[in-house]
């Protein structure tokens, strides 16, 4: 018989488990009692005498009002202290309190239909907490078995850890039974941390750093920059610019190869963006954020959120976000501006089908930055200005990106369901820039190119699967089984004049230059893309035995390629995942996985060194999750290994800075340590620490076997802590440290820094302000970079003011 139940109460949790308490669980409960005691303990007596005060009646007449309000007054008048009311009335409105009653009975009438229950944590506190329904008690009961196959309604959680996942296995499941680690930035985090673009979310999941300033990202030590999913299915990565994530609900990081799940992934991991969705509580924000650099360069941006019933019956829900930006840069003629809107609209008929289409378009302006040059020969960094830029004005990066999609989860059975996913996505983009090319003798001075590029993709990507759930004896099944499938087509088409003039890194001009007067030509890459597709068919099986569960998945997969001029190339491969968990008590569990990734590598032409053949990869990982403090906070721990063989990567040849080649093998092995949640009701932490040994271990260049690869920091630490000092206000602070990284020129090694960051946050009905300041001490750093001519230098101090109002 299993001990896992739904999560209880804190207090329950404590009254009923510490009797047979397990070693780890038992010093955790000390030390929590410990904490309670340390943080004002109350003796007996007084406690006996605040709850007598407590139930005692009075008369109440408090008018209608947002329900922050009324609970506010309420708290007053009956001598309580609430606890959570600002956050979790959010939104809401209150009829007002009319009569005589007991603290607790008034807080029952005030609190019906508001979906929030109270807890008293001594006679004069009380918690306010979201009441969960039946339906979210079983998304968080860990040992409930969810059939939910696919996320097509919003989940109205405010935490800021995710308890649950689809994307992990192909269903929600509880993070505590999935034999992986999996990273996630909530919209919670994102909007605290003021996360605007994708690369904002590294410091925050352990193990992932930037590579560069375009949506380039390390995971675990392997380079990811053309595995992105968008609610689990893939779209086009233009690369150049990072998407904007202030209207999305989480980022997830599934760490190490997920090939059974996605079939072409990285070993590193798969980043999946989850967008909002409608929700079935009416609920609206406004949104403004105005951020500046030291420099005076400015930031805004704008937005607007709306969602709820479109009906009576709730059977129709809505969700619209829209978005404007306006954003300088401390970097000469680098700038960010555009708009998006995204509708969404679900069809809720009733809890066995569930259909979503959503909508979304973003026409963004903007420009390729490739980076700061430095000196030409150079093994450090530091004499070159930060600001350096060589993009003139004139030059812009302007393009639209739409996205379509439909996603229906239907139940056949009570322990059957099928799921299904469609999504169109198409991108137009339009670059005109200068840029660097080789050093002329003096070494501060680079003769300049200008390039004209057109850039058309189109992508549609679909996953249709059934989950079951059926017992063979005393083992529980949950089974998934489906296909998947991709047709991309991509092309680009430029001109380009050379030499167009000369730019001095010590003596930059940036002024409109005369293009026009360019002679523009076509080079003999022009024009290049390819036609891809990708089909798979994947069965996983989830085994539950008691507090064992064994996770077996196995996938075929099969990959063609058509690059434009070029041959057609296909190949296939079958991979395998094997994963186990043990829950140790209701809140710890330890796990261990096997997992193979294939990348194939089609596309590359002639004069970029290809073809290639595939890269395949190899993890092995063992880790533990724990639920502490009540749950409330998420700690977890992981050991990995990674082997990744047939690595395409940059040949840094002089006179083709195209040209790539493939390296036999590389290794990564690493530590990742992560903490996130509430350690009180007033102090919310994020800390991590990642450890990465990541090493080339064949090459065909013997002298570069044992070397670290590129990209990838030894050491990575994020610390940050809130506490909520009463009557809405709360500060925070906190660090971000990044350990030197190597680049693909040898000797040149990009340095590692700390960032100290701190806010000040106000939270009072609807209104939620904060005012952020990120690298305080102005420290001057590099966040990525390839080689000398091509360094991306991080933002010096950065100080944003945001508001939102919900209503």
């Amino acid at each position: 018989m299993s001990h896992r139940c739904p999560k209880p109460a804190a207090d329950q949790v404590a009254a009923r488990r510490f009797p047979a308490a397990r070693p780890l669980a038992l010093a955790v409960h000390l030390i929590l009692l410990g904490g309670a005691a340390a943080l004002g303990g109350h003796a007996p007596e007084a406690i006996a005498q605040q709850t007598a005060a407590a139930q005692a009646s009075r008369s109440y007449d408090i008018p209608a009002g947002s329900l922050s309000q009324v609970l506010t007054r309420f708290a007053s008048e009956s001598g309580i202290y609430l606890v959570g009311a600002g956050e979790a009335a959010e939104g809401k409105t209150s009829r007002g309190l009319k009569g005589s009653y007991t603290v607790q009975a008034g807080l029952e009438a005030l609190l019906a239909g508001s979906g929030l229950t109270h807890q008293f944590t001594d006679g004069k506190t009380v918690t306010l907490k979201r009441a969960p329904s039946k339906e979210s008690e079983a998304a968080h009961s860990p040992r409930e078995t969810k059939l939910q196959a696919i996320e097509v309604i919003g989940r109205d959680e405010r935490t800021e850890f995710a308890e649950t996942t689809f994307a992990a296995t192909k269903t929600e499941t509880h993070v505590l039974d999935i034999p992986q680690s999996i990273g996630v930035a909530t919209k919670e985090v994102i909007e605290e941390q003021n996360l605007v673009q994708l690369n904002d979310v590294a410091p925050y999941v352990a193990g992932v750093n930037e590579f560069s300033v375009y949506d380039d990202l390390t995971i675990r030590g392997f380079r990811n920059w053309d595995d992105r999913r968008i609610n689990g299915l893939r779209a086009y990565n233009n690369f150049w610019s990072q998407p904007y994530i202030a209207n999305v609900e989480r980022v997830e990081v599934i760490k190490g190869p997920s090939a059974v799940l996605y079939g072409q992934a990285s070993p590193g991991g798969v980043i999946n963006i989850v967008t909002k969705k409608p929700l079935a509580e009416r609920r609206h924000e406004v949104r403004a954020d105005l951020g500046t650099f030291g420099s005076g360069d400015n930031q805004a941006l704008v937005a607007f959120d709306t969602t709820g019933p479109l009906n009576e019956s709730g059977t129709f829900l809505y969700r619209f976000n829209a978005s404007k930006w306006d954003n300088d840069s401390f970097r000469t003629e680098i700038f960010d501006k555009g708009y998006s809107v995204s509708p969404s609209l679900s069809w809720v008929p009733s809890a066995d089908t569930r259909v979503n289409l959503e909508l979304s378009y973003t026409n963004r302006e903007t420009v390729l930055d490739r980076g700061q040059p430095n000196l030409a020969g150079a093994d450090a960094l530091g004499v070159v200005p930060i600001d350096v830029s060589v993009t003139q004005p004139g030059d812009g990066l302007d393009f639209q990106d739409f996205v379509a999609s439909v996603s229906l989860d239907q139940a056949l059975s009570d322990r059957w369901r099928v799921a299904a996913a469609l999504q169109y996505h198409t991108y137009d983009e339009d670059l005109t820039e200068h840029r660097i090319t080789s050093s002329l003798p003096s070494g501060s001075e680079y003769n300049v190119v200008y390039g004209d590029r057109e850039t058309e993709a189109e992508t549609l990507s679909g996953t249709a699967y059934v989950t079951g759930q059926f017992d063979t004896g005393s083992v529980t099944h949950k089974l998934v089984a489906g296909v998947d499938a991709l047709e991309q087509e991509s092309e680009s088409r430029q001109q380009q004049a050379s030499n167009v003039f000369v730019f001095d890194v010590l003596n930059p001009v940036n002024i409109r230059r005369p293009v026009e007067t360019y002679t523009l030509t076509t080079p003999s890459w022009s024009p290049w893309g390819a036609d891809n597709k990708r089909t798979g068919v994947f069965v996983q099986d989830q085994l539950t035995l008691g507090d064992w569960d064994l996770l077996l998945g196995l996938r075929h997969s099969r990959f063609s390629t058509k690059p434009i001029g070029g041959e057609k190339n296909s190949d296939s491969k079958v991979v395998p995942r094997l994963g186990l968990v043990y829950r140790y008590t209701e809140s710890l569990s330890f796990y261990g996985t096997y997992a193979e990734g294939f990348e194939p590598n089609f596309g590359y032409t002639a004069q970029e060194g290809g073809p290639f053949d595939p890269t395949s990869s190899r993890l092995y990982e063992v880790g533990a999750k724990h639920l502490g403090f009540g749950g409330d906070l998420l700690l977890t721990a992981a050991l990995y290994h990674i082997v990744n063989d047939d690595i395409v990567t940059w040949a840094n040849v002089t006179g083709n800075s195209d040209l790539m080649r493939q390296r036999g093998q590389e290794q990564s092995t690493g530590l990742e340590l992560e903490a996130v949640g509430k350690v009180t009701e007033r102090l919310s932490v994020i800390a991590n620490y990642a450890y990465n040994e990541a090493k080339v271990t064949e090459d065909e260049v013997e002298a570069n076997e044992g070397k670290t690869k590129e990209g990838a920091p030894r050491h990575a630490a994020t610390v940050w802590g809130k506490y909520k000092l009463g009557g809405g206000f709360a500060v925070g602070a906190g660090a971000e440290y990044v350990g030197e990284r190597k680049t693909f020129q040898e000797g040149f090694t990009l340095p590692g820094y700390t960032l100290f960051n701190a806010g000040l946050f106000y939270q009072s009905g609807g209104w939620n302000v904060s005012l952020l300041g990120k690298n305080l001490a102005d420290k001057e750093h590099w966040t990525g970079g390839y080689y000398p001519g091509r360094v991306y230098p991080g933002n010096p101090l950065q100080v944003t003011l945001s508001a939102r109002y919900t209503f």
